[in-house]
């Protein structure tokens, strides 16, 4: 689907990439931790975690899209391949692995991608997971807001109740970065709660909707 190169990610056979996502969260996270502290000249790990989660949220961001669509990839986190591009990490995906959306598929996505992930480089970076969930939502409220379909509209209400998440986490953490606000208000005016750490780097400000512009 030529779609997902919005969200930074290339679907065709046989993808190719330096690691896939597997093995960043294991035997190769320092590796990829190192690439991304010289590649952008990050002054930690826990600022590079961020910043790798920056460019994931892009997938999990392309998954819920399909799910928007009626469709869903269906891969590992093996299957998914880390590429390097001048504007950062985007993803190499098989196109053959992309199906029709079954029921559990939109709890999968949460479970099976997102907090793994977020759980590996939380513990590598030592940096918050709220940072690096936030890190996710911003780019669902900008797919979602794209959106105009009842589909779209019952995973939105799903992603925000915490029935979902559960039992692996307690609350949703999409919920939690609405500050009180519903998703429409969310939407046309976006704050996050938390700092992604993007400041941290070489002549880089506060993102306009950093909340330490406060």
């Amino acid at each position: 689907m030529k779609e997902l190169e919005l969200f930074q990610v290339n679907a065709h056979e046989d993808p190719d990439g330096f690691m896939t996502v597997a093995e960043s969260m294991e035997v190769r996270n320092t590796d990829l931790l190192n690439h991304i502290i010289q590649t952008t000249e990050a002054p930690s790990e826990a600022v590079a975690s961020s910043i790798f989660m920056r460019r994931f949220g892009f997938f999990i961001t392309a998954q819920l899209y399909l799910l928007a669509q009626g469709k869903m990839w269906d891969g590992s986190l093996q299957n998914i391949h880390l590429v390097d591009t001048p504007g950062g990490i985007s993803f190499d995906v098989d196109a053959r692995l992309i199906r029709e959306r079954l029921d559990g598929d939109l709890e999968a996505v949460l479970k099976n991608y997102g907090l793994p992930v977020v759980e590996a480089f939380r513990k590598a970076g030592h940096v918050s997971k709220l940072i690096l969930w936030e890190n996710i939502w911003g780019y669902v409220i900008w797919m979602y807001g794209m959106q105009n379909s009842k589909q779209a509209e019952q995973d939105v209400e799903a992603l925000l109740d915490a029935a979902i998440w559960q039992p692996e986490m307690r609350k949703s953490f999409f919920r939690q970065f609405l500050g009180g606000r519903d998703f429409d208000e969310a939407k046309a005016e976006y704050q996050r709660i938390t700092c992604c750490l993007y400041k941290e780097l070489p002549g880089t400000d506060k993102c306009p909707y950093c909340p330490q512009k406060k």
